[in-house]
């Protein structure tokens, strides 16, 4: 995938896990699955406070539990940002996963532009500025941006 971050970041050590987001309102699931395989994602956590995807069906909940099996996690409840902040709970199931150790995560929401998306807002940011991780943002285009891409060269939030 192109790697526009203006300068350019860094991949994760050799053995440390990387946290991803994607917005799948471009994507087709197959194209995700592909992109876990690729980045060897072993999870994809659902931020979605309401799992169901109104004008894309294949990402109901549902269907991604019989795509992904158990590699398909639903965290809307505490990471999904519709009825309110995201909770520390959220963060910490998201801290929990082996850092700095595999396997390597995707946080997914809807919105294809994360600026547009509190995976970027609230759950990225926090990760970056509280426990510095950058969280890479996968783009439908093949672009990466990380975190500090959108806090340092757009401004800020």
């Amino acid at each position: 995938m192109k790697n526009e971050t203006g300068g350019g970041h860094e991949p994760a050590p050799k053995g440390e896990s990387m946290i991803y987001s994607i917005g799948y309102s471009k994507w087709t699931v197959e194209q995700v699955v592909k992109v876990m395989e690729e980045k060897k994602i072993g999870l994809l956590i659902d931020l979605r406070s309401v799992p169901f995807g109104r004008f894309n069906p294949a990402f109901n909940r549902p269907n991604l539990q019989a795509v992904l099996k158990s590699r398909y996690v639903w965290k809307g409840d505490v990471l999904g940002g519709k009825y309110g902040p995201v909770k520390d709970e959220g963060i910490d199931y998201l801290l929990s996963w082996g850092f700095p150790t595999p396997p390597n995560i995707v946080i997914m929401c809807v919105e294809a532009d994360p600026r547009n998306c509190h995976r970027l807002t609230d759950v990225s940011a926090r990760l970056y500025l509280e426990h510095k991780i950058d969280v890479i943002h996968l783009i439908s285009d093949g672009t990466e941006h990380p975190t500090s891409y959108y806090l340092g060269n757009l401004g800020g939030l």
